[in-house]
């Protein structure tokens, strides 16, 4: 959630500037996965319920319903749904038995004089049954149901958005089959940020998952022709333009000597590499005048076409925060760590002692590493990863189980109950964090040698709404700590 409040407060700039400003969600907005641990089921509802009353500030129009959305189960979404001031859209999420879908499959929206219409369509990819209501529930093919949402929005819209969770290649497909869709918001099926591409008359984009970053789009649309700016004629015009200016430097190195007639006369080859390359250019200089001409009639038609300029921005440390949504994601953060407070407590109840705590398999711990590395280990405790743990526990947040991975040693792909639970000694960003599990190698140095840090092992924590400014190979320098 850390980045929303910087989110919140960037929609609010751009609406200061511009008329009208649609917020879309495409879609997996509330969890990052298809399935949740049901010991972490309080704590990740309890964060999915923050995020729609952000987005309920922040005056979302429409949010796609996402497989990933469906994690807590479909009658948790439903529930939700009743506290969310936006439409949740899924046109093929349906009653099996009715074919009757659960979420409105379609919303319009009007900007500016302009009818937009939003479809959403939920990803039915994997084998996996939804997490609930498995036995009346279904995910209907994208053929079976966006055909008749278009029907019903022709005549009615002047605009038509897609918000697809499918596969990049099915939106493709349907980008070649429907040209009557304008553009397509697709959620999360490849990874980063992708730039609007056409196809046919169809832009599809993609902004980076989990609100890493905003894609805006900004669009200067004619309802009258509903037709993208096609700048296809415009690069093959600048590419024949540079073909003949190579042409040109070619001809003009055989003039250099003189008239090339005379010059190669006694070879025939060469004489007729010249005089092909001469027709060539004739039959290029019609070409381009050709294309010249149409340029200038797509110039002359360029107020009927629709056009537009995007760009992505990284929700990065430094951007200042709306307060309001700041006090949403405080609010639901401090009632996260209590819930994993009392999961802590209760485990203590049960009996669990200090010395008995979790130790996630293989690992040694610091103290085992430091025994042997005492330089390194000395170097490290001049570092902030000696201090991450202290940072949660300053802050109040040492019980957050969606902080905590990035706080301690051991964490990641393990049960909420068990990092709530990890031994003192993983209790901060320790050597086997960067360097991998170390039981093996500190029972054999030479034979089991431990692993050397990676910039994705680095990049499951310095994320840019973490730390803006993290670049790996000056990261690496800074915090070597030698030779082990």
């Amino acid at each position: 959630m850390g980045g929303l409040p910087k989110k919140a407060q960037q929609l609010i700039g751009l609406r200061e500037k511009k008329n009208m400003v649609l917020a879309l969600d495409s879609g997996g907005l509330l969890f990052k996965d298809e399935k949740i641990p049901a010991d972490q089921t309080q704590q990740l509802t309890t964060t999915a319920q923050g995020i729609v009353a952000a987005y309920n500030r922040m005056s979302f129009s429409a949010v796609g319903v996402a497989r990933q959305d469906l994690a807590a189960g479909l009658d948790f979404l439903l529930a939700l749904q009743q506290k969310s001031d936006f439409p949740w859209l899924s046109a093929n999420l349906v009653r099996r038995s009715e074919g009757k879908p659960y979420f409105k499959p379609h919303t319009l929206l009007t900007i500016n004089g302009i009818n937009i219409g939003v479809i959403g369509l939920t990803g039915n990819q994997g084998s996996d049954a939804l997490p609930s209501e498995k036995d009346s529930t279904v995910i209907l093919p994208w053929e079976d149901v966006l055909p008749k949402q278009i029907s019903l929005l022709k005549g009615r819209s002047d605009m038509l958005i897609l918000l697809s969770s499918l596969p990049a290649a099915t939106n493709r497909i349907i980008a070649e089959k429907h040209p009557e869709i304008h553009l397509i918001l697709q959620s999360g099926s490849v990874s980063g940020n992708l730039a609007p591409e056409r196809i046919n008359n169809t832009l599809i984009t993609q902004v980076e998952q989990q609100g890493k970053s905003v894609g805006i789009l900004e669009v200067r649309w004619n309802r009258r022709s509903k037709q993208w700016e096609d700048d296809s004629s415009k690069n093959l015009l600048l590419e024949k333009k540079n073909e003949l200016d190579r042409l040109g430097w070619l001809i003009n190195r055989y003039r250099k000597q003189g008239d090339p007639k005379l010059v190669f006369k006694d070879q025939p080859e060469t004489l007729a590499a010249y005089e092909a390359m001469l027709a060539k250019r004739e039959k290029m200089d019609q070409e381009l005048s050709r294309l010249l001409g149409e340029e200038n009639a797509r110039i002359a038609k360029r107020t009927q076409l629709s056009s537009f300029n995007y760009r992505f921005e990284v929700m990065r440390k430094d951007l200042p925060d709306n307060p309001e949504v700041r006090a949403i994601v405080d609010a639901t953060t401090n009632e996260v760590n209590r819930l994993g407070k009392m999961a802590a407590k209760a485990r203590s109840a049960a009996g669990i002692a200090h010395d008995q705590m979790f130790f996630p398999e293989n690992y040694a711990g610091n103290s085992v590493c430091q025994s042997c590395h005492s330089p390194q280990a000395e170097k490290w405790r001049n570092t902030k990863h000696a201090s991450a743990y202290t940072t949660l526990e300053s802050k109040g947040q040492q019980f957050n189980t969606q902080c905590l991975p990035c706080h301690v040693t051991g964490a990641f792909g393990q049960p909420a109950e068990m990092v709530l639970n990890l031994a003192g000694d993983l209790r901060q960003v320790g050597c086997e964090t960067c360097h991998g599990p170390a039981k093996l190698h500190a029972a054999q140095p030479h034979s089991n040698r431990p692993g050397k840090p990676t910039m994705e092992i680095c990049l499951r924590c310095h994320t840019g709404d973490h730390d803006d400014n993290f670049i790996f190979p000056e990261a690496l320098a800074r915090l070597r700590c030698g030779s082990l």
